[in-house]
């Protein structure tokens, strides 16, 4: 057994040594068994849930935490100073967009969060509001021919005001914004809000620039409007999904199962769709128990999310069991795992399962490449991975009482790794379950 948890260790220190994710695509290259199996775990960061003041030194000493749970990209959500003309308080109004909000701390304490991240194998990636600026933002004092009247969602965002694109002034200037904080902070990218408010062509010159400073740096667009893909963006949103997964547990698997295909089918090769159960949006607009019932109600279906395909992303709060509705515009302070170092264990038990959960993940990394088959029943998620002699089994009871499943032929008394744990196993031909209950095995 020793053998076996050293063995997963040495797996796991490898996955996290490099400050790149190993599916990266490198265009030119062709794909290895590694590039090519996902291996990115985002953590979308809400500043404001870690601390009043100095945001950013709680969130570096957070970094132990994030690295136990796989977490290999971190997205902080707005830095910038927010507007205080007509404002609503949210973070997504930007006053300036070259400078660090005061409560988080200063330029040199995010240098140091970056610097600790990138020690410790995470990219660190900004949120970016390039669709419309608070309205006391200097650019809207000095150039007021830089924005144009509101369309569409922007009508109701009585705080802000929208740019305006036909003017090559203020692509210059947007871009020179986000090309600051790479020379100036060493970022790997931006998670880019209401993207498709955005020209497309813009952003394809924009990416162009960021790659530029650095070729592999990830783009996340929030729409999933499939010709942003086009422009650069290595990754779209998955809101079809994410509004299929919170009925998971009053509608049918299948209903999930083909949002989810129909979704990925339209993701050209190479690229991926983030896949979540919780957002800062999700959350702050319904309690994610109205959803999911309980912790344990939110870790299966993140069980059955991550599994199915794209990129897992877990958004700061879930991963200790919160539950209820946190509105991002304020703060919210919350008590996150206070750990020294990636291997040390903490007393919440929501936690130590996603980080359970996130290691199974990567453990299995190869066989999740593979062809997947699908065994589900009315109330359990049931598939295989099968890659070569890389495979896995992931059993999901998505149902709030006891369930008991037959294995797949295959997996019936089977020697494997119960990949949730380390331990080698023997399986049953019957699996028990638990309410929401989940299981992970893979092959010796």
């Amino acid at each position: 057994m020793k053998k076996l948890f050293l063995l997963i260790a040495c797996c796991l220190s490898g996955m996290l040594s490099a400050c790149e994710p190993k599916d990266k695509p490198i265009e030119g290259d062709e794909p290895t068994l590694y590039n090519k199996a996902n291996t990115y775990v985002v953590y979308e960061c809400n500043e404001r849930l870690f601390a009043q003041t100095n945001a950013f030194q709680a969130i570096e000493n957070y970094v132990p935490a994030l690295r136990r749970m796989q977490v290999n990209v971190l997205w902080l959500m707005p830095i910038h100073p927010r507007g205080t003309v007509k404002t609503v308080n949210s973070p997504y109004c930007v006053k300036d967009y070259f400078v660090v909000d005061p409560a988080f701390g200063t330029i040199d304490d995010l240098r140091s969060l970056v610097k600790t991240c990138h020690e410790n194998g995470m990219l660190v990636i900004l949120d970016w509001v390039a669709n419309h600026t608070a309205w006391d933002n200097a650019w809207y004092e000095q150039h007021p021919e830089w924005y144009t009247s509101p369309v569409a969602d922007e009508v109701n965002w009585k705080d802000v005001v929208p740019l305006n694109y036909e003017q090559p002034a203020v692509r210059d200037a947007m871009t020179e914004a986000l090309l600051y904080w790479m020379r100036e902070a060493d970022i790997d990218g931006f998670r880019c809000d209401y993207a498709h408010g955005v020209p497309a062509d813009y952003w394809a010159e924009a990416i162009r620039a960021i790659r530029s400073v650095k070729p592999n740096a990830v783009m996340l667009a929030e729409t999933s409007k499939v010709d942003y893909y086009g422009s650069g963006f290595d990754w779209l949103y998955s809101w079809d999904y994410l509004g299929a997964v919170q009925k998971i547990y009053s509608q049918s698997l299948q209903a999930l199962y083909a949002t989810s295909e129909r979704e990925m089918s339209a993701t050209p090769e190479g690229k991926q769709r983030l896949r979540n159960v919780t957002s800062h949006d999700a959350a702050s607009e319904n309690a994610p128990s109205r959803w999911f019932v309980s912790a344990q109600g939110e870790l299966a279906a993140s069980c059955l999310t991550f599994f199915l395909e794209g990129v897992p992303m877990i958004y700061s709060s879930q991963e200790i069991g919160e539950m209820g509705q946190i509105n991002f515009f304020n703060h919210h302070l919350l008590s996150f795992p206070s750990i020294k170092d990636s291997a040390s264990a903490s007393d919440n038990a929501v936690f130590e399962a996603y980080c359970s959960l996130m290691r199974a993940y990567q453990l299995t990394a190869e066989a999740r490449y593979g062809t997947r088959t699908d065994f589900s029943t009315e109330r359990v998620g049931m598939f295989t991975f099968s890659q070569g002699e890389k495979k896995a089994l992931v059993v999901v009871n998505v149902s709030g009482v006891n369930q008991e499943v037959t294995l797949p032929m295959l997996w019936q008394r089977y020697n494997c790794i119960d990949a949730l744990t380390g331990d080698s196993v023997l399986t049953p031909k019957v699996l028990p379950l638990q309410p929401y209950e989940y299981k992970v095995y893979m092959t010796l």
